[in-house]
């Protein structure tokens, strides 16, 4: 029988008087379609929803708004702050004069944190608030960069980075402010992590002929109905489960293209993906590139 043997601790660690560990953080945190847009008194914008969060200032007029079924005018100053797949469409400028604004979407793919910025349910934050605070300096800036809009390719996506960055910091500033939830809010926000991680445990180990992904089956397993779970999660993510699992498949799938020693078609049969063909047509859909393409750019 062989003698079991404690391994010893690296040097140094069997004098440690006191020791406390931090939480692994992995975040992606994407800054979309940043833009600022003076418009004439004409001008609106039709009805429309996106599954990212978004950020919209105005800095000089003022805008009739509607976001859900709330209309409202959003006054110079004012940050209005939409949630994820929330119907919203700006119905022009007041008194027929000229507006500006600056906007920015921001894509969250980590699910607790995602799920952390969906409870600021407040959508008008209004000049002085801690939200437009803290947020208005990084937007300013932003819209300077976009006027100006001189600088190189490399250095014009620096500077978009860096007020990404600042942008992640004040939210998660304002998030360390918020008061406790409700015990209902925490039993449904319960759920919808216990949710996330079915899912991202079935993505981890998804593989070609594996059982195809179904809410049902999850909602079972939690003792739920699978209406209850899919309003629940939306509510925390600001999308599908379904849609969910996409999102992290198309990140295992970019991490797996930057591996020069992957075959493409391995890739696939990792993914669970039946054929090439099938991951390549999805991968398009997601990325508006062909994987070999995606390959070529991360080189």
């Amino acid at each position: 029988m062989k003698e079991f043997q404690q391994e010893s601790l690296p040097t140094g660690l069997d004098n440690v008087v006191y020791g406390s560990m931090l939480p692994d953080v992995q975040a992606s945190f994407r800054i979309f379609a940043a833009h600022v847009r003076k418009v004439n008194a004409q001008w609106s914008f039709p009805e429309h929803q996106h599954p990212m969060f978004e950020l919209n200032l105005v800095l000089e007029g003022s805008q009739r708004m509607r976001v859900g079924d709330k209309h409202f005018v959003q006054e110079q100053g004012d940050l209005v702050w939409i949630l994820p797949n929330e119907v919203h469409a700006s119905l022009g400028a007041v008194d027929d004069t000229m507006m500006e604004y600056v906007c920015v979407h921001v894509e969250v793919t980590d699910p607790w944190f995602r799920q952390q910025l969906s409870q600021i349910g407040q959508i008008v934050h209004p000049s002085g608030s801690k939200l437009e605070s803290l947020l208005r300096p990084i937007l300013m800036d932003l819209a300077q960069i976009a006027r100006e809009n001189t600088s190189s390719g490399l250095s014009l996506k620096l500077q978009t980075m860096h007020a990404s960055f600042r942008i992640f910091t004040a939210l998660s500033e304002v998030l360390l402010e918020e008061t406790v939830v409700s015990p209902h809010q925490i039993s449904d926000s319960g759920l919808a992590a216990q949710l996330a991680g079915l899912i991202e445990e079935q993505a981890s180990t998804l593989l070609q002929g594996q059982e195809p992904f179904r809410i049902t089956s999850m909602a079972k397993e939690l003792g739920y109905s699978p209406a209850h779970c899919n309003r629940v999660f939306h509510k925390a993510y600001g999308v599908s489960p379904r849609h969910y699992l996409s999102t992290i498949k198309l990140r295992q799938a970019k991490l797996m293209l930057i591996d020069p020693t992957l075959s493409i078609e391995h890739i696939a049969e990792q993914l669970g993906y039946k054929d090439l063909s099938q991951f390549s047509k999805q991968f398009k859909r997601w990325t508006n590139l062909s994987p070999t393409a995606y390959r070529h750019l991360s080189w």
